[in-house]
């Protein structure tokens, strides 16, 4: 009997590293890609100059930031080797200088080139001064698996309007915070 609890213990004892390794050893620093530490390497339009980072901090909440000045559209691309289960996670948001000022928001982008097409992944039109809600950071979490194994342009753009608006750039004032690719 005592033979039989040894082994069951023994099984148990396995089965639980197993399993934490699975859950916990999957998240592990060096599975994610931190952007903001890419940041020099970025391919930046129309001008490196307009973009800076920065701490910045709405409705309470700091993240590292790319700040983006007001501008008629800007992209950002990186080029980057997709994981397994991999996911852009990433916030948008405006500073909060924005948020009562006049001006339309600004609508952020996110897509993926593979070199031979492109794929819109996540769009959102923040508009602080009109929404209330908008005036904070909001998280974004994307699937990337489609991807996996592959080199792809992870783009990020921003838009002084919505299609099919005037054009307003007034108080544009876009963040991306703490972006980053993660495995899931």
């Amino acid at each position: 009997m005592k033979g039989n609890r040894a082994v069951l213990t023994a099984v148990v004892v396995l089965v639980v590293i197993i399993v934490g390794w699975w859950l916990f050893g999957r998240s592990d620093i060096a599975s994610r890609v931190d952007m903001i530490a890419n940041f020099e390497a970025v391919t930046k339009r129309p001008k490196p100059e307009l973009f800076s980072i920065a701490d910045a901090t709405l409705g309470g909440v700091t993240k590292k930031a790319i700040a983006i000045q007001p501008l008629a559209g800007s992209r950002m691309i990186w080029k980057v080797r997709i994981p397994d289960d991999g996911w852009l996670w990433v916030s948008v948001g405006m500073r909060e200088e924005a948020w009562e000022k006049e001006g339309d928001g600004v609508k952020f982008l996110v897509g993926v080139s593979d070199g031979r097409a492109f794929e819109e992944l996540f769009a959102q039109h923040l508009h602080p001064a009109a929404n209330q809600g908008d005036r904070k950071w909001v998280d974004v979490r994307v699937d990337l698996s489609a991807y996996a194994g592959e080199e792809v342009d992870v783009i990020f753009n921003t838009y002084a309007s919505v299609p099919g608006a005037p054009h307003d750039e007034r108080n544009d004032l876009a963040l991306w915070g703490n972006p980053e690719i993660v495995i899931r």
